[in-house]
C-alpha cells in the first residue's frame, strides 16, 4: 500500500514539473522531476547557488552549472540538467529626501525583489558521488529541448562515482564525450551500463562501456569499464570489438569479485593503471605479445594470481603493479625490461626465488618488501641503482657479481649474497651486438637465450656456457645446412636429414624382418651438397636383392583386372606377392582356367586363393581348372553353379575348402586330382556342400 502511495506520489510530481523533494519514510525517494522520455531536461532548484532542493551540490561558471557532491539519501538518482537558482533581495529600499540625502528608510521596509536565473548542468565534477555508498541507480540525461537547443552532460570527472558500492545501474547521456579515469572503478555491484542512442564517443558491447576515437562507433577503442556485478568467471572481448581493442582503461576490471580468467586480443598496446586491482578470484590473464605499456597497480591485490608472462614489448614493471599478489610464484619476464619499481612485487608471499633480468638498471624502493617466502633473487651486474628498503621483511640472499652494485647493497644491509659471474651472448665475434646476459651461480651452467631460426642454417654457441667459474661471452656461429635425403622405395619410407657443412650423415636406423639394408651408393664423411640415397635391401637367406628401381606391388586389398578375370591383392610382400580371384568381368563362359601367376603393372602375383562367392550362381560355366597355388577356396565360391561338372584341382597346397563352395553344382560333377591327394579331398569336398563327392585321378 505505502509503495503505491510512493509512486502516486512521484506521478503527481513528475507532471507537475515540480523540482520539490518528496518524503517517504524519512527517505528522499525522488531527487529531480522531469517530463517523460529518456532525453528529456531534468529540473532542479536552488535558493543558495550552492545546493539544489534535492541535495546536489553545484558550481557555476558563467551560465553553466557543475555537479560536485550530493548530500542527499535518494537510493535513485536522476542528475539534473537545468537547475534554476532563485534569489530575493532583502535589503531595505534607499529614498532621496528633498534636500538631496540619499538614505534607508526604518526597519521592516524590504525591497523583497525575486530573481531566478537557469542554468545549464554540462558536467559531473571529479570524485563527486565517490564513496556514496546509498546510490544504486544513476540516470544522465542528454538532447535536444523544445527550441532545438541542445541540452546534457557532456563530461563526467575523475573518480565521479569511484567505490559506490551499491550502484546497480548506470545511464550516460547521448551528449557525453568525456568519461575520466576510474569513474565507475571498484563499483562492484554494477551490472547494467547505458549509453543513451546517439552517442559519438561511447558504446556498451556485452555489458562493457567502450570509448572509441571515430564517428558512429569506429575507429580505436579503449575498453573503459567492465561491469563489475557480472558473476561471469571468464572475459574475452567480443569479435566486434576485438580488431580494434587498443587500451585497457584506468581500473577497467578494478574490484571484479568472480572474473578468473581474461584473455585480451592481439591489437592492446596499453592496459591503465589499476586495470585489474583487487580482482581476487583472477588466476589466469593472457597478455597480448604487442602490448607496450602495464600501468601502476595494474595487478594489486589480486590475490589469487599465480603465473604472469610479459611481453617483450614491456620495458619497466611501474610501481605497486604486482604489490600483493599473495599466490604470485612466476612472472615471466622479457630481456627488454629496463625497471622494476617501488612496491613492485611488495607482499608477494609465494614467490621463493626470483632472477632480475639482465637488462634492468634499477630496482625500486621496497621492491620485494614482505615476500616473506623469498629466499634467493639473482641481480645482474647491470643494476646500478637499488632503492631504500627493498627486502624489509625477507629473509634472502642475493645471488650477484663480485663488486656489484648489488654485492655492495647487500653488505650495507646485513643481507647474504653467492657469487655469481655474468654470461653474455652475442650475435657475432667482434662482441658488439648482445642477444642477452645473466648472472650464473659460481659453478652452475647458464641458459642460452632463444633465437630466431635462418631458413637453411645451424646456430652454435662459440664456446662453453656450463660449469661457469668466471665472466664468459659467447657468439654465434651460423653453419650452411645441407638435405641428404635417405629414400625406401619399397616401404614407401623418406628421411630427410640435415647435415652442417663438412659434417657427414647419419642414415635412419631402417630395418626389416630378414634383410639387410645397404644403400645404392657411398655415403660421404663430409657433405657439401645436397645429396639423396636409395635403400636397397638383401634377402638374409637367399641373397635376391630389393634395389630401387623395384616395382612394389599394389596395397593388399586393392582391386585388380587382368583379361576376364577380377582380382584382390591378398598379399604385397615383394618378394612374394599373391592375388585372390574374386571375380569374372565377363560371366558368359562354360570354361574357367584359374591362372597360376598374373602379371599386372609390372608385378608378377600369385593367384593363391578364391574369394567369397566368386562365381556364385554361374549359370555358363561347365568346366573349372584350378591352379597348383591355390591353398583356399572361401565359402560359397562356386554355389549353385548348375552347370559346372568338371572340376580340376592341381594344388597340392591346399588347405581348406570353406562351407558350400561347391554345393548345388552339377549332380554328376567329377572332380580331378592327383592320385596322392584323393582322399585328402574327399574329406574336404564333402564339408563344401558335394555329398557323396566323385573323384578321379588328375
Amino acid at each position: 500500500m505505502k509503495r503505491k502511495i510512493w509512486a502516486a506520489a512521484v506521478a503527481v510530481a513528475v507532471a507537475l514539473s515540480s523540482a520539490a523533494i518528496i518524503p517517504y519514510g524519512g527517505l528522499q525517494n525522488v531527487v529531480a522531476a522531469r517530463p517523460s522520455g529518456g532525453n528529456a531536461e531534468v529540473t532542479d532548484t536552488s535558493t543558495d547557488g550552492r545546493t539544489t532542493t534535492n541535495g546536489f551540490r553545484f558550481s557555476i561558471t558563467g551560465t553553466e552549472a557543475t555537479i560536485t557532491g550530493y548530500t542527499g539519501t535518494a537510493k535513485e538518482l536522476a542528475i539534473p540538467t537545468k537547475i534554476t537558482v532563485t534569489r530575493t533581495d532583502t535589503t531595505p529600499p534607499t529614498v532621496t529626501t528633498p534636500g538631496g540625502v540619499t538614505q534607508r528608510p526604518s526597519q521592516g521596509t524590504t525591497n523583497n525583489n525575486t530573481t531566478s536565473v537557469d542554468y545549464a548542468v554540462v558536467a559531473v565534477a571529479d570524485d563527486a558521488f565517490s564513496g556514496n555508498l546509498g546510490i544504486q541507480t544513476v540516470t544522465m540525461a542528454g538532447g535536444t529541448d523544445s527550441t532545438g537547443k541542445v541540452f546534457g552532460i557532456r563530461s563526467v570527472g575523475d573518480r565521479a562515482f569511484f567505490a559506490c558500492h551499491d550502484l546497480t545501474t548506470i545511464t550516460f547521456a547521448s551528449t557525453t564525450t568525456s568519461i575520466g579515469k576510474n569513474a565507475l572503478a571498484d563499483c562492484v555491484a554494477l551490472n547494467s551500463i547505458t549509453v543513451s542512442e546517439g552517442n559519438i564517443r561511447y558504446k556498451v558491447v556485452d555489458g562493457a562501456l567502450y570509448h572509441y576515437t571515430a564517428g558512429a562507433g569506429t575507429g580505436l577503442y579503449t575498453l573503459e569499464q567492465y561491469p563489475l556485478g557480472n558473476s561471469a568467471t571468464e572475459y574475452k572481448v567480443p569479435e566486434s570489438v576485438a580488431g580494434t581493442l587498443v587500451e585497457i582503461g584506468e581500473g577497467a576490471f578494478w574490484g571484479s569479485r568472480f572474473l578468473e580468467t581474461i584473455n585480451l586480443p592481439a591489437m592492446v598496446k596499453t592496459v591503465g593503471e589499476s586495470a585489474f586491482s583487487e580482482c581476487k578470484k583472477l588466476k589466469k590473464v593472457t597478455l597480448p605479445a604487442g602490448l607496450s605499456s602495464l600501468g601502476a597497480e595494474a595487478f594489486k591485490g589480486c590475490s589469487a594470481l599465480e603465473e604472469v608472462t610479459l611481453p617483450d614489448g614491456i620495458k619497466m614493471i611501474n610501481n605497486a603493479t604486482f604489490q600483493y599478489c599473495e599466490a604470485l610464484k612466476k612472472v615471466n619476464m622479457p630481456d627488454t625490461l629496463t625497471l622494476i619499481g617501488n612496491r613492485a612485487f611488495q607482499g608477494c608471499k609465494a614467490m621463493t626465488e626470483f632472477t632480475v633480468p639482465g637488462s634492468v638498471t634499477m630496482i625500486g624502493d621496497q621492491a620485494f618488501a614482505q615476500c616473506e617466502n623469498l629466499r634467493q633473487i639473482t641481480i645482474p651486474m647491470k643494476t646500478t641503482s637499488i632503492g631504500s628498503g627493498v627486502f624489509t621483511g625477507t629473509r634472502t640472499s642475493i645471488l650477484c657479481h663480485n663488486g656489484s652494485q648489488a654485492a655492495i647493497y647487500a653488505g650495507n644491509n646485513g643481507l647474504t649474497t653467492e657469487r655469481t659471474y655474468t654470461v653474455a651472448f652475442y650475435t657475432n665475434n667482434t662482441y658488439t651486438t648482445i642477444v642477452s646476459s645473466q648472472e650464473v651461480v659460481e659453478g652452475k651452467d647458464a641458459v642460452p637465450p632463444e633465437v630466431a631460426e635462418r631458413d637453411g642454417y645451424k646456430m652454435s654457441w662459440s664456446g662453453n656456457y656450463t660449469s661457469i667459474r668466471q665472466d664468459t661471452r659467447v657468439y654465434q656461429i651460423w653453419k650452411k645446412l645441407f638435405d641428404v635425403t635417405f629414400i625406401d622405395t619399397y616401404n614407401d619410407k623418406k628421411e630427410v636429414v640435415k647435415v652442417e657443412d663438412g659434417g657427414a650423415p647419419v642414415p635412419p636406423d631402417w630395418s626389416m624382418s630378414g634383410y639387410t639394408l645397404s644403400w645404392d651408393d657411398e655415403l660421404p664423411t663430409e657433405v657439401v651438397n645436397n645429396l639423396t640415397y636409395h635403400a636397397v635391401w638383401r634377402n638374409n637367406s637367399t641373397g635376391k636383392v630389393i634395389g630401387p628401381d623395384v616395382v612394389k606391388p599394389q596395397k593388399k586389398g586393392t582391386e585388380l583386372k587382368k583379361g576376364n578375370f577380377l582380382y584382390k591383392v591378398n598379399s604385397a610382400n615383394a618378394q612374394n606377392p599373391s592375388v585372390k580371384l574374386i571375380g569374372l568381368e565377363n560371366a558368359e563362359v562354360t570354361n574357367v582356367v584359374i591362372p597360376e601367376t598374373v602379371s599386372i603393372g609390372g608385378v608378377r602375383y600369385q593367384v593363391t586363393a578364391i574369394s567369397v562367392k566368386a562365381l556364385n550362381g554361374n549359370e555358363k560355366v561347365q568346366s573349372l581348372v584350378i591352379n597348383k597355388y591355390v591353398k583356399s577356396i572361401s565359402a560359397k565360391a562356386f554355389f549353385n553353379c548348375k552347370k559346372l561338372k568338371k572340376v580340376k584341382i592341381k594344388s597340392k597346397s591346399m588347405t581348406k575348402i570353406n562351407n558350400k563352395a561347391f554345393a548345388n553344382i552339377h549332380e554328376k560333377a567329377v572332380f580331378y586330382t592327383y592320385e596322392s591327394q584323393k582322399s585328402k579331398f574327399k574329406a574336404m569336398l564333402k564339408n563344401a556342400g558335394v555329398k557323396k563327392p566323385t573323384i578321379k585321378r588328375l
